[in-house]
């Protein structure tokens, strides 16, 4: 059965059914159904609720928001359901009901929205390289959406409208998955590094199921896939994020935590954790041949890793002397502009030469 999380979008230009309408009291409800007889939409009173049958519900919010008709108040109380062709009324279908307020936000994502229906998700890669002679050790997967004029979409307008359309688990799914077909198609060699947000998976052994079996499909071997996690600050559940990370570890994966030393969550995460490798957030990193107190926070990092047999990998280097720097400290991995800036199709890349040597 698909997830509705991370499998059914709440908006589709293309799917229609019932369209159920209801409210707390029953005046809302009657509001609605002057509503609807003013624009010559044909309904069942069910008492309970307002039963529009053969509805598109994108057709019917664009008509809410077109006519002005609702006040704040009343979008916020009236909630509708879209219950496709076959289907009955239940508890698990009550779990995509929304407000009409919340209907309307979700119009301002539909640029998203289009976005994951045609599955028009694609991964740019930026080179990883050892620190110890420039080698190409692997790539990071960078989540890109084309938008239907042929423009891009960046992770950081993707994440915020997921974030705030509850269309997170939808995103990191595809996002994942994306990672995966395009390395494939690019021959890519080395390692992958795989973005993902723990918050969007609540069972790993159902949500990252499609991931591994994209994995397999594809002829991965599972020491070649390093599984990262962003946003690492703003994790909660430690528990959860564990278990996640053991379920990634029992597959044959590795796992990295994302933006370490930006605050003491991700520090803490560390002993708890013990992830293969941890990206040192590029807040420290840049500048950091010219900055006491980044460099501190640099030695300290590789210092605690090393004692805990993780590896380092210093992000967002930009300049020679930031490279000359880190790798003088002891980093294993390194990543930046300075080599190359994310592509669809990478090239090689730029290597200083000689290569700086510890």
């Amino acid at each position: 059965m698909p997830c509705p999380r991370c499998q059914i979008l709440p908006l589709s230009s293309e799917r229609r059914g019932t369209l159920l309408l209801t409210a707390a009291v029953r005046e809302l409800i009657a509001v609605m159904g002057e509503f609807l007889r003013a624009h010559g939409l044909a309904f069942e009173d069910a008492g309970l609720e307002l039963r529009l049958a053969d509805a598109n519900l994108v057709e019917f919010i664009e008509r809410v928001r077109d006519s002005g008709s609702f006040n704040t108040l009343e979008l916020q109380a009236i909630w509708a359901l879209l219950l496709e062709a076959g289907e009955s009324l239940s508890f698990q279908s009550l779990t995509r009901a929304r407000t009409l307020e919340q209907w309307l936000k979700l119009l301002d994502a539909c640029a998203l929205i289009e976005i994951l229906e045609a599955q028009r998700f694609v991964s740019w890669f930026q080179p990883i390289l050892a620190a110890r002679d420039g080698g190409l050790v692997g790539y990071e997967s960078l989540l890109r959406g084309i938008r239907p004029d042929g423009g891009l979409m960046f992770p950081g307008e993707i994440f915020t409208l997921a974030l705030a359309n509850d269309l997170l688990f939808q995103v990191d799914r595809q996002a994942r998955e994306t990672a995966l077909r395009c390395a494939a198609e690019q021959g890519l060699e080395g390692q992958l590094f795989v973005n993902f947000v723990p918050t969007a998976i609540y069972d790993p052994r159902h949500c990252l199921q499609s991931t591994v079996g994209w994995a397999r499909r594809l002829g991965f071997d599972p020491g070649r896939l390093v599984f990262e996690v962003v946003e690492t600050e703003r994790v909660a559940d430690f528990d959860h994020l564990k278990h996640i990370l053991d379920f990634y570890r029992d597959a044959g994966y590795r796992v990295a935590l994302d933006d370490v030393g930006s605050g003491y969550a991700s520090l803490n995460l560390l002993a708890t954790l013990k992830p293969d490798i941890i990206k040192i957030d590029m807040e420290i990193v840049r500048g950091v041949d010219r900055d006491p107190q980044r460099q501190s926070v640099l030695r300290a990092l590789i210092g605690i890793a090393r004692d805990l047999g993780i590896q380092t990998l210093a992000e967002g280097i930009e300049t020679a002397t930031e490279l000359a720097y880190v790798l003088a400290q002891g980093v294993d991995l390194v990543q930046g502009y300075l080599f190359a800036r994310p592509a669809q199709h990478p090239q090689a890349p730029y290597r200083p030469d000689p290569w700086p040597q510890p």
